[in-house]
């Protein structure tokens, strides 16, 4: 039972795994791939519930994308259920409780990512839907499916064409979503409510003096929620902010030629002192540093 939890948690990181069932044939290879981790998950019949990520700056803090190949896979989110059958794709937010059951001979893709690079790249907007599910019938579905294996078969060394591809799969994960998804089903903010401050930051993260007094204006909450919520999930608004801006600017460092203070202003620093003093800090050297060795450090 341990090794099937250790398992599980290696696709599903740092999510406490509750009342688990079977998968006693569960199987996973992984792959590293720019900012993502693919997973090849094989199984039989499962079923198990996941807490949800408690700490913004963790590896469960982020979203997977699933490919299903074959068997049948459901998927419970804040009170919403799908089932998967093979050739469906289906997005979920980690930071959200969720219970998964699988039947026997299951066979699925899963592409996870930081939240800060999914919310970027493709799931702006569609925070808060319950439903992020696009189905066999869609055009480009097998399309998709067969960059996530594309993907997942590239040689370690050919990290461009990662970078490449993972881009692809943003750009075809935005335009399906918008034409699959049932945007009038979205979910009152509280249920989602760090997911809202999230999206408030990413959208606003080039803007300097950026304060829980902004986010909560714009979700039309109270300042106080905006501390307990972040508190909740064991951080500050400030710290929250800072991560995702330093997260970022670390990725921009590693995979564009940007100078460092465009990127530092670019994520909203006022300070490059500052930026630099809180980068240090995080990722235990400067950002010149990290530039000059981008084939050393790798995103985390």
């Amino acid at each position: 039972m341990a090794t099937i939890r250790a398992q599980i948690a290696s696709v599903f990181a740092a999510n406490p795994i509750l009342g688990l069932r079977g998968g006693t044939a569960w199987h996973v290879d992984s792959v590293q791939r720019d900012i993502a981790t693919i997973h090849h998950l094989t199984s039989d019949a499962f079923a198990f519930s996941l807490e949800g990520a408690t700490a913004f700056d963790g590896p469960g803090f982020c979203a997977h994308i699933i490919f299903l190949r074959a068997g049948q896979l459901s998927v419970v989110q804040t009170g919403h259920s799908r089932t998967l059958t093979p050739g469906d794709i289906f997005t979920v937010c980690a930071w959200r409780p969720m219970t998964l059951e699988g039947t026997d001979d299951l066979d699925a893709m899963i592409v996870t990512m930081p939240a800060w690079w999914a919310m970027r790249r493709f799931l702006d907007g569609l925070l808060v839907l319950p439903d992020l599910h696009i189905g066999k019938d869609y055009f480009a579905t097998p399309v998709m499916a067969k960059l996530a294996q594309a993907l997942f078969d590239l040689p370690n060394e050919d990290t461009a064409a990662a970078a490449q591809g993972l881009t692809m799969t943003a750009d075809l994960m935005r335009t399906a979503l918008a034409a699959c998804v049932d945007t009038h089903k979205s979910l009152p903010r509280w249920q989602g409510r760090i997911g809202g401050i999230l999206e408030f930051i990413i959208r606003n993260l080039d803007t300097p003096g950026l304060s829980a007094h902004d986010a909560a204006a714009n979700l039309k909450c109270s300042v106080r929620t905006i501390y307990k919520t972040c508190a909740a999930h064991g951080t500050s608004f400030n710290a929250f902010l800072n991560e995702i801006r330093l997260v970022t600017a670390q990725y921009q460092l590693m995979h564009t030629n940007d100078r460092v203070s465009e990127i530092a202003y670019g994520v909203g620093f006022a300070s490059l002192s500052h930026f630099a003093h809180l980068f240090r800090a995080r990722f235990g050297v400067s950002a010149k540093a990290m530039r000059q060795g981008r084939r050393t450090y790798l995103p985390h």
